[in-house]
């Protein structure tokens, strides 16, 4: 009688590296028959470990994308280590999604993001993504689920107060007789830079209401970077949210506005926050702005299903992203902070466009991708929304099952919500 034998995934383990080619710094890897379907992180941890095969550990984050809609189609920030104390992640803190070495990782693998099917993000990264995540761009999609490593965890007590209060968040699950719990996302009535982690622009009229602005660009707001280790805490203005019913202390549920939404003006009390009160309930920030790690390298990883090739489109709308996300990341901190997303981890030497050996047209990149960064808090630059116009689109899938990409499903996101949050080498696996 034959054993029964238990499975979660059956993988082919071969792995060849091809360097030399138009998308070099994206890692594609070929996973086996059940690679789409299981539980979050699953696919992208065995991802990670091929890749370690064939690549250095210097690496502080990885990055999965897909060819193909999963099962499980939600994007999601995977949080390995501790980021510090004083934000709301304690050291001590477990990870469901494993550690480091789990991943493959000697010990420096920081955390990473699954982000799921490239076919459903527009072809200039700084588009809105389509329903129903219309408030993020492409890379202010990406830096949400990659700022899940810090953010936004963050409570504050007034001098004086019995408790804490967790306003500054987005709050959930409220009943008749308990209050609502506070996740992993900024208050939607927080005037929170305006942040990657939700918030809004939000501009005091000083008459008593106050102007929404859905279109302004997000990027890590002041707070954000203090939670980063970026800024010190005398560096963070004065902050406020609205409150639109009582109790004040509690957040509303966090989603962002459409970009396309007019502006529109309210009237709520005004709820003043420091970085006195923050630090009066989380503790100041260790390790201090001025010993955090400021420079991460981030590898990006295109993982296939078995038997089928990425198509051009896909290595350039990819790769388009990758590039972007450098000198956005650059302008989102105020110049505080670099990443690196070369897999050599050598970005002292300059990149040149791919050329027309992967695609049918030449892939370029407008002039209007490149932002200074921006020495203000609540200026942004006007980032043009243009598209190359020498790319061939494809058509726009977006997903038709009940779980649409970013979406929450309660029983699935709310396990990993409280803790963590909602490059060509060739890798079979």
């Amino acid at each position: 009688m034959r054993k029964p034998v238990l499975f979660f995934a059956v993988f082919l383990l071969s792995v060849v590296s091809l360097y030399g080619d138009p998308y070099e710094n994206i890692a594609v890897v070929h996973g086996g028959p059940n690679i789409s379907g299981g539980a979050i992180n699953v696919a992208e941890r065995i991802a990670a470990n091929e890749f370690y095969k064939t690549h250095p550990d210097i690496y502080d984050f990885i990055i999965v994308y897909t060819t193909f809609t999963p099962v499980m189609n939600m994007q999601q920030g995977i949080m390995l280590q501790s980021a510090a104390e004083g934000i709301g992640r304690d050291p001590s803190f477990w990870s469901p999604h494993g550690t480091p070495t789990d991943w493959g990782s000697e010990g420096r693998l920081l955390g990473g993001a699954r982000m799921c099917n490239i076919d459903q993000y527009p072809w200039n990264p700084d588009d809105p993504m389509p329903f129903p995540l219309r408030g993020l761009s492409s890379i202010e999609l990406l830096a949400h689920e990659m700022g899940h490593f810090w953010l936004s965890a963050m409570n504050y007590k007034k001098e004086g107060a019995s408790e804490g209060s967790g306003g500054l968040r987005g709050c959930e699950g409220a009943t008749e007789t308990e209050r609502c719990s506070p996740n992993q996302h900024w208050n939607s009535d927080f005037s929170s830079g305006p942040s990657v982690m939700y918030g809004h622009h939000i501009v005091d009229n000083e008459d008593g209401t106050f102007t929404y602005y859905y279109d302004t660009p997000r990027k890590f707001g002041q707070l954000d970077q203090y939670v980063m280790g970026l800024r010190a805490p005398e560096e963070v203005d004065p902050m406020f949210y609205l409150c639109r019913s009582q109790p004040c202390h509690e957040g509303n549920p966090s989603l962002p506005g459409s970009k396309t939404s007019s502006p529109s003006t309210v009237s709520f009390e005004k709820i003043e926050v420091t970085m006195d009160d923050i630090i009066r309930e989380m503790g100041p920030r260790k390790p201090s702005h001025e010993e955090a790690k400021k420079h991460f390298n981030i590898a990006f990883i295109l993982l296939n299903e078995p038997g089928f090739w990425p198509f051009p489109e896909q290595f350039a709308k990819l790769d388009a992203i990758r590039v972007r996300y450098e000198e956005w990341w650059y302008w989102a901190t105020d110049g505080r902070s670099t990443i690196c997303t070369r897999l050599d981890g050598n970005c002292d030497v300059e990149e040149e466009a791919p050329d027309d050996d992967m695609n049918d047209d030449d892939q370029e990149y407008p002039d209007e991708w490149h932002v200074e960064p921006d020495d203000g808090h609540t200026e942004q630059p006007d980032m043009d929304k243009s598209e190359p116009d020498d790319i061939e689109k494809e058509e726009e899938i977006i997903p038709d099952d009940d779980t649409a990409a970013g979406e929450k499903t309660d029983d699935i996101w709310d396990s990993f919500d409280d803790e963590t949050g909602c490059s060509c080498s060739f890798i079979s696996f």
